[in-house]
C-alpha cells in the first residue's frame, strides 16, 4: 500500500462535508502546540458571546480567524477550553479543546440546553467540517432555538496538541512499506514529545472531555449529536452518564466493538453488492448498465495491469512525481478507493453506475476531481488521532484476524495490507489498550434518536438496530437514499432532530424519512461538458478553460451591445448641434433605419436575460448535486433551455436586416455602418460560442 493509499485508508470514515472554500490563515497562535498550563482568562465571556453566562476560568476566548472562519452574520463565540490530559489524574497536564458556539437564532423560543456536535473519523475536525457550513447557511442548522456547540475533539485539527503525521504526508506516492513505517515511527516519537501521553487520546478521555466542556461553558444540561465515530463517542458518553446529559442523537451509527481494522471489508462488500443489486432491480438502470458488478471488477483488474497517469494538478506539487521521477499513476485499487469514499455523500449514489461506464471508456474525470477535493479536505484530518483511538481499542488484533474469509480477494488483500500497517504503528507507538469491557454494548434509558442511510458505505442500518436493541428509549429511522450522515443537508433529518429535542420521550413523526430509493442516472439523462466531449478525462480546471473562450465572447458582445447607448446618444447630440438631418427612405425601411441604433440595446437585454435565467437554473441543479461537476456533466433537460435564446436570435435577425439596409441606403456615416456591422458580427459569434460549449447538447 503506497503512502497515498494508506492516507486514504486512514481517512475512510471521515464525512465529505462539501466543497472546501478558501479560508483565511491563522490570526494567531499555533494549533499544533503541546499541552498547556491551566487557562487564566477572565470568567467573563467575550463581548460577542451568544448568551449571558459566566464561563469558568478554563475558558479562553479567541478571535474566530484562528479557526479559519469567515464571519458575515452574527458572530459566533470562539475560543479554547482547558481540560486534563487524564481526567482521573488531578496532576495531569492540560490540553486545549477548540470551541465554536453558534447562538440560537430564535430568541423567543430559546432553550437553555444546547446541542453539542461531534464529527467522526476518528480524527475529523468538527469545526472544519461543520462550522462554516452552519454559519453560511442557517437553514442547515438542525435547531434554531438552541445554541450549537462545536468542538474539535482532543488531538484533532484546531485543538492543541494536534495529532497529525506530516512525516508520512511528505513521502512520494510510491514509497515502500519500510519507508512508510519509518515515517510513522518518526511521527510517533515527535508526538510523544508534544502530547506527552499518546495513550490518553482515546474514546474514554474524549467522552469525559464533553462533561468538562459543559461545565466550563456553564451549561447545566445539554444534548449530544455525533456522526460516524461521533456515535461511538456518544455511546461512551452514555456509559459515563454525566450530569446534565438530556438526550443523544446518533447519526451513521458505529456499534461499540466494530473494528476499523477487521470489520470494514465485509461492510464494504455489502454496500457494493447492494449497488449492483439495486441497478439490476431497476429495468432502466439494468438496460443502461448490464452486468455492472462484473464490468466494474474487470475495470479494476485492467487498471491494475495498466495504470493510467494522474495529472499533476490532482495530487499537488508536493507529490508530482514518484521516487524514480515518473508521474504517479492510478491503479484499480486507487479507483476503487476513490469511488468507495465518494459514496459517503448522498449526491454520489445516483451517479455511480454512470461513473463506472465512463471509466470503462477511459474517462476518469470523476476519480481525478474527487481525489483533488479529498486532498484539500483531508488537510483537516488528524490521522495520528485516528491511529491512537484505533490502537487503544484494537491494537491487540492478532495477525490471523486479517484473513477475511468470504470477502472478495481484491478487498481482502487491500484490507490485509492496510490492517497490517495500522497494527505495526500501534506496536511502534506503544498505545495502551482500553479495558475491553468498554467496548461492550451500552445499556441505557437516555432518550436516543438513531439515523441511518440504506446506502451508507461503512455504517449500515443494521448497526443502528444493534445499538438500539440495548436502549429502552430509542427511536431509529432509515433513509432509503441516505448514505453516511443524514443531518444538516437533509431537511427531514433536521426536523426529526428538532422534534426529538423538544420532546425526547416521544417518538418523532418519521413519515418524511420514507423517501423514494435512489434513481440512477443513465447516459441519455446527462450531457457532457465540453472539456471531455472526446471521452478523455478532464479536471475541473479543464472545464473552466474550455468555457473561458465562450464566456469571453459573450462578455465582449454584451459590452458592445450596451456601448450603443453612449455611442448613439453622443452621435445624436452632435447631429442636432450641427443641424444635420438624415435623409431616410419611406415606409418600414426608413423606420427600421431610424430604430437601428436601439436594436442592439434590446438584443443585449435579451442576451442578458438568457444568461441570467440559464445561470440560475443550472446553478440550482448544481447546488442540488455538486457531484455533477466532478463527473463533468449536466442534466439532459438543459437542452430545452436553448429555446430561451429565441428572442435573442429574432432580435439578431432584425439587427442583421437593419445592417443590410444601412449599407444599401448609405445611411449614417461609413464609420457608423462599420460599427453597426461589428455589433452584428459579435452578436452572431455569441450564438456560435454558446452552441460550441456543448452545454446545450449541440
Amino acid at each position: 500500500m503506497n503512502a497515498r493509499r494508506f492516507g486514504c485508508f486512514l481517512a475512510a470514515a471521515v464525512l465529505l462535508a462539501g466543497i472546501v472554500g478558501v479560508r483565511p490563515v491563522f490570526a494567531s497562535g499555533d494549533a499544533s502546540a503541546g499541552p498547556t498550563s491551566p487557562a487564566t482568562a477572565s470568567p467573563t465571556p467575550a463581548r460577542n458571546a451568544p448568551r449571558d453566562a459566566a464561563f469558568s476560568t478554563d475558558w479562553s476566548p479567541e478571535d474566530c480567524g484562528l479557526f479559519k472562519l469567515r464571519i458575515s452574520g452574527p458572530p459566533p463565540l470562539c475560543g479554547f477550553v482547558s481540560v486534563p490530559l487524564r481526567h482521573a489524574d488531578p496532576q495531569s497536564p492540560r490540553i486545549r479543546l477548540a470551541v465554536v458556539i453558534i447562538a440560537a437564532t430564535d430568541e423567543t423560543r430559546r432553550k437553555p440546553d444546547p446541542l453539542f456536535l461531534a464529527q467522526g473519523g476518528p480524527g475529523g475536525s468538527t469545526i472544519g467540517s461543520f462550522a462554516q457550513v452552519l454559519l453560511d447557511d442557517p437553514a442547515k442548522r438542525p435547531v434554531t432555538d438552541r445554541d450549537l456547540v462545536l468542538w474539535d475533539q482532543r488531538g484533532t485539527f484546531f485543538s492543541q496538541p494536534r495529532l497529525q503525521c506530516r512525516e508520512s504526508s511528505r513521502l512520494p506516492p510510491d514509497a515502500d512499506e519500510a519507508r512508510q513505517r519509518e515515517a510513522m515511527q518518526q511521527c510517533g516519537e515527535r508526538l510523544k514529545r508534544e502530547a506527552q501521553d499518546l495513550s490518553a487520546f482515546n474514546s474514554l478521555e474524549n467522552a469525559r472531555d464533553i462533561q468538562a466542556l459543559s461545565r466550563a461553558l456553564a451549561y447545566p444540561a445539554f444534548n449530544f449529536y455525533g456522526v460516524s465515530y461521533g456515535t461511538e463517542l456518544g455511546q461512551f458518553l452514555m456509559r459515563e452518564r454525566p450530569a446534565g446529559l438530556r438526550s443523544v442523537i446518533l447519526d451513521a451509527v458505529v456499534p461499540l466493538g466494530f473494528s476499523l481494522v477487521t470489520d470494514v471489508p465485509a461492510v464494504k462488500q455489502r454496500v457494493m453488492t447492494q449497488y449492483a443489486r439495486s441497478c439490476e432491480q431497476s429495468a432502466v438502470c439494468n438496460e443502461a448498465y448490464p452486468q455492472l458488478a462484473q464490468r466494474y471488477l474487470a475495470l479494476l483488474d485492467r487498471l491494475d495491469k495498466s495504470p493510467v497517469p494522474v495529472p499533476a494538478s490532482v495530487i499537488g506539487p508536493s507529490a508530482a512525481a514518484t521516487t524514480d521521477g515518473k508521474p504517479p499513476t492510478m491503479t484499480g485499487r486507487d479507483l476503487d478507493g476513490a469511488l468507495f469514499q465518494s459514496i459517503y455523500a448522498r449526491e454520489a449514489v445516483p451517479l455511480l453506475p454512470y461513473i463506472v461506464a465512463r471509466a470503462e471508456e477511459g474517462d476518469y474525470s470523476f476519480a481525478f476531481n474527487f481525489v483533488q477535493l479529498m486532498r484539500v479536505a483531508q488537510d483537516d484530518m488528524a490521522d495520528a488521532m485516528y491511529l491512537s483511538v484505533v490502537c487503544a481499542e484494537f491494537g491487540d488484533t492478532p495477525a490471523s484476524a486479517l484473513a477475511f474469509p468470504g470477502v472478495h480477494k481484491r478487498m481482502a488483500d487491500a484490507a490485509q495490507e492496510g490492517g497490517r500497517q495500522i497494527l505495526d504503528a500501534c506496536r511502534d507507538w506503544n498505545i495502551r489498550l482500553l479495558d475491553k469491557a468498554l467496548l461492550q454494548p451500552v445499556k441505557s434509558d437516555i432518550p436516543t434518536l438513531l439515523l441511518s442511510g440504506t446506502f451508507d458505505p461503512i455504517t449500515p442500518p443494521e448497526h443502528a438496530d444493534q445499538v438500539a436493541a440495548h436502549l429502552s428509549r430509542a427511536y431509529a429511522y432509515t433513509f432509503p437514499s441516505g448514505t453516511h450522515g443524514q443531518a444538516f443537508s437533509q431537511p427531514c433529518a433536521n426536523r426529526l432532530i428538532a422534534a426529538f429535542l423538544d420532546r425526547p420521550d416521544t417518538k418523532p413523526d418519521g413519515r418524511c424519512a420514507q423517501e423514494a430509493a435512489p434513481a440512477f442516472f443513465t447516459p441519455d439523462q446527462l450531457l457532457r461538458l465540453p472539456a471531455r466531449a472526446s471521452g478523455a478525462s478532464a479536471t475541473l480546471s479543464d472545464h473552466a478553460l474550455a468555457l473561458a473562450g465562450p464566456a469571453a465572447v459573450v462578455g465582449l458582445a454584451l459590452l458592445l451591445f450596451f456601448s450603443a447607448v453612449p455611442v448613439y446618444s453622443v452621435t445624436e447630440v452632435v447631429r442636432i448641434f450641427r443641424g444635420h438631418a438624415w435623409s431616410l427612405p419611406q415606409g418600414w425601411t426608413g423606420r427600421l433605419i431610424a430604430a437601428a441604433p436601439w436594436i442592439p440595446v434590446l438584443t443585449g437585454f435579451f442576451l442578458l436575460a438568457f444568461i441570467a435565467i440559464v445561470s440560475a437554473r443550472m446553478g440550482t441543479e448544481i447546488a442540488r448535486n455538486q457531484f455533477l461537476l466532478l463527473v463533468g456533466a449536466l442534466p439532459a433537460w438543459v437542452k430545452g433551455l436553448t429555446w430561451l435564446l429565441l428572442p435573442y436570435v429574432l432580435a439578431m435577425l432584425l439587427m442583421t436586416v437593419a445592417m443590410v439596409r444601412l449599407w444599401q441606403h448609405g445611411a449614417r456615416s461609413r464609420m457608423g455602418r462599420l460599427y453597426y456591422t461589428l455589433l452584428v458580427v459579435a452578436g452572431w459569434a455569441v450564438c456560435i460560442a454558446l452552441l460550441k460549449t456543448g452545454v446545450f447538447g449541440w
